[in-house]
């Protein structure tokens, strides 16, 4: 049976101030190498020579010409999309104590919500723990939220810089769409994403529904 990737990214940040909204994204295909060819032709065609010289493109950092790009590639290839975006207004403030824990459970419900058919997966992070602990903490607690209704799932997490993996890249873009669209009012690259897109999440839009996380 084929294998199964996925690629995590988050757009925004969990400190009481910084952005309005928080979101990740989940690209998920049993074919990589569609997302790595979508990023080598943006490289190739779109980036002026200066910028081909980079590790890596990003969403934040590329100009309106390259994000539409990437994203009208990406609707081209078989992969899917889901989309989790949380309020930070609407989050408790002592939770903001716990962030670690609190992205473990919103990115467990986010990979909760992927329909895995396949026997073996890897799940592909953009590397944010340096620490062992919190690197175990969070590949545990995804495991066990995938094992929970697929014990046999075959489980692999790995921890990458995002200029080591295009398929990161592509989830990069993909949650800069999705806090755009929450943060500015802008869903102008959002809809360009919209029918590859499975599942879209706003976390907590009723504040007396947040569960605590503290046990993720």
């Amino acid at each position: 049976m084929a294998k199964l990737y996925i690629f995590l990214d988050e757009s925004g940040d969990l400190g009481k101030r910084g952005s309005k909204y928080f979101s990740i994204a989940v690209v998920y295909t049993e074919n990589p190498k569609e997302l790595e060819r979508c990023i080598k032709r943006i490289r190739t065609r779109k980036l002026k020579k200066k910028l081909k010289e980079l590790s890596e493109i990003k969403a934040n950092n590329s100009n309106d010409a390259v994000r539409r790009r990437v994203l009208k590639d990406l609707t081209k290839t078989s992969c899917h999309i889901d989309v989790i975006t949380v309020n930070k207004e609407k989050i408790y403030s002592y939770l903001f104590e716990k962030k670690e824990k609190l992205y473990n459970y919103i990115a467990g419900i986010l990979i909760d919500e992927i329909q895995i058919h396949q026997e073996d997966v890897e799940i592909i992070v953009d590397k944010k723990y340096t620490n062992t602990i919190l690197k175990n903490e969070f590949d545990n607690y995804i495991k066990s939220k995938i094992h929970a209704s697929r014990p046999k799932v075959k489980v692999n997490i790995i921890h990458l810089m995002s200029h080591e993996k295009h398929g990161l890249q592509a989830a990069d873009f993909v949650a800069w769409s999705a806090n755009r669209k929450f943060s500015f009012d802008d869903d102008s690259y959002f809809k360009i994403i919209e029918k590859k897109i499975s599942k879209t999440i706003n976390l907590w839009e009723n504040k007396n529904n947040q569960t605590d996380p503290a046990g993720a």
